[in-house]
């Protein structure tokens, strides 16, 4: 894994650090967002610029907790953009706040940005036949160079950054089993620390250093008066732009073509560009890969004001400087070796990105938009990038509006039942082509007017709005011609109804015509019943007559029979 990765359940398909990312190193598979570490610069564009926070870098935190537990000796270097981000006069308040974290000693790296700007106008003024040569202490400008300018390796400086080179001292003065922290605001320089292995064992940003001082609980001391500033150059300004240049006490006239000053990703591939074409000519070019410097590194992206940041460094570097500069043959080796990274790219016909344009229905170049959403400047680099892997079809927002608005007009064209869409005021915003047919109305004259147009009552509707809550399947006369069976839902966060109306006139009508046989049939029925009793308590009267006088003429044979 690389120094930035994403977090998936965080990345919401929004593609903001595709657009972000200057050298589109960001892959999308099933519309999660990925870095691809052999294209990443390690800018951190993409952290700085992720709404939702999915873009993560590399935490050393563990990593330097552990080594304070195992009880090594812990030393910090600490980068010369500190009072950029943390309200601080002096760098014994930031000594003592890490005595207390468990640190055994800190530095300035500034002390090695001095040795640094001294080599490269050194380099400058001895090997004109490499002008102009291209500052190496940005690691993100490095990479740049390495991935994606690989022929203009032979410009780049052989120097390496402030952070090697005041680490390798370090290990000079407390020996190789130092662990070396480095403190600042770039998250670039996790990924250093891994080029240049056996230096800086873990990176910490300005950031990540305020979290675990919020964890612990702990503040910077107040500061305490200090001597008098020591007058010698003043490598804490190296974090601005052209401090380079101005820690060498070179030429820092803007107007002076010898040397090109830029900041910002896409000024340093301007600039790339003008060297790889020889159309730049000047001895030293100082390039810095976040705009205005390192004081607008990528942890600093709390800071309000990249122009209050400078002040505050300034008004800083007046103060007591590092400790003094050891002679030449004390410095430690500055040298460093670049290589080749770049990735070959596949290449790609001209029917092959016809072919993708087409998916998206973009038939000629007036169809492309061209409008960036998908994050790529155009539809046909989007194209290219569908087909390299790094980016989908459906990334195309246009195109995807499109055919959702296509889906739902298809299902509002050949649904049976009417549909309406009306607002929170009741005023009709579409109907369905059956809904049309239903009300005898045209779908354009009806938009925007009152329902009451179409339908005489409106409870229910005021009754769902009102209520929240929806209405399934009550019968509703609405003329004396239509009987529907309506469905009104809400439309959470929309501020609109959807009401589904079917038409159930005949299957009304048929059961009102059951219901009136039915009744019909229960009242012949009962009729025929209650003459069946009449019938029947007749025949009983009759029969109970005749059975009293058969009984009676039965009774007197008999006692005739008897008498005789």
């Amino acid at each position: 894994m690389g120094v930035v990765s994403t977090n998936p359940a965080r990345c919401q398909d929004c593609y903001r650090c595709v657009r972000t990312c200057p050298v589109k190193a960001i892959r999308v598979i099933s519309g999660q967002a990925e870095v691809v570490d052999e294209l990443c610069i390690v800018c951190a564009s993409c952290v700085r610029a992720c709404p939702q926070g999915a873009k993560v870098s590399r935490d050393d935190l563990p990593a330097v907790k552990a080594a304070l537990h195992a009880g090594r000796t812990v030393v910090a270097s600490v980068a010369p953009s500190l009072p950029a981000y943390f309200e601080m006069t002096s760098f014994a308040q930031m000594e003592q706040l890490l005595a207390v974290l468990g640190f055994a000693a800190a530095g300035e790296t500034a002390f090695g940005a001095e040795m640094v700007a001294l080599a490269h106008d050194e380099l400058a003024a001895r090997e004109a036949e490499l002008w102009p040569i291209i500052t190496s202490s940005c690691p993100v400008v490095n990479e740049l160079v390495e991935k994606y300018y690989p022929d203009l390796i032979p410009h780049l400086a052989p120097i390496v950054s402030p952070m090697t080179a005041h680490g390798r001292y370090l290990h000079q003065q407390y020996g190789d089993d130092v662990f070396i922290v480095f403190i600042g605001p770039c998250i670039a320089k996790k990924d250093e620390s891994v080029d240049e292995p056996g230096v800086v064992d873990a990176v910490l940003t300005f950031t990540e250093l305020e979290q675990w001082m919020q964890e612990v609980g702990v503040a910077f001391p107040a500061a305490q008066p200090e001597p008098e500033p020591v007058q010698r150059v003043c490598a804490r300004l190296f974090p601005l732009e052209g401090g380079l240049v101005g820690t060498a006490q070179m030429d820092t006239d803007i107007l002076a073509g010898h040397i090109v000053i830029g900041s910002g990703i896409a000024t340093c591939r301007n600039v790339l560009e003008g060297i790889r074409s020889g159309a730049l000519a000047a001895c030293l070019v100082e390039l810095m890969a976040c705009e205005g410097g390192c004081i607008n590194g990528p942890a600093m992206m709390d800071q309000k004001s990249v122009v209050l940041a400078r002040q505050r460094v300034i008004a800083y570097a007046t103060r007591r400087q590092p400790q003094p500069l050891p002679t030449r043959d004390q410095w430690p080796s500055l040298e460093r070796v670049y290589r080749d990274r770049s990735v070959p790219i596949p290449e790609c016909t001209e029917e092959q990105i016809q072919e993708v344009l087409r998916r998206v229905e973009k038939y000629s170049p007036e169809d492309g938009l061209n409008c960036g959403a998908c994050g790529y400047d155009s539809c046909r680099q989007k194209a290219v990038a569908v087909l390299q892997g790094m980016a989908e079809t459906t990334m195309c927002i246009p195109y995807m509006r499109t055919r959702a608005e296509s889906l739902t007009n298809v299902v509002m064209d050949v649904t049976p039942d009417a549909i309406l869409v009306v607002d929170k005021a009741l005023h009709v915003q579409d109907i369905s082509r059956s809904a049309e047919q239903m009300f005898h109305c045209h779908r354009l004259a009806i938009r925007g007017k009152p329902l009451r147009e179409i339908i005489p009552t409106v409870d229910d509707f005021l009754a769902v709005r009102d209520t929240g809550r929806p209405m399934l399947n009550k019968i509703v006369r609405l003329r004396d011609d239509l009987t529907v069976a309506q469905s009104i839902m809400p439309v959470g966060g929309e501020n609109l109804m959807v009401a589904i109306l079917s038409n159930v006139t005949e299957r009304e009508h048929d059961r009102e015509e059951m219901e009136r046989i039915r009744a019909e049939t229960l009242q012949r029925t009962q009729e025929v019943i209650n003459k069946q009793m009449r019938v029947a308590h007749e025949i009983a009267g009759l029969l109970g007559e005749t059975t009293a006088e058969t009984k009676t003429l039965l009774t007197r044979l008999v006692r005739l029979m008897k008498e005789s």
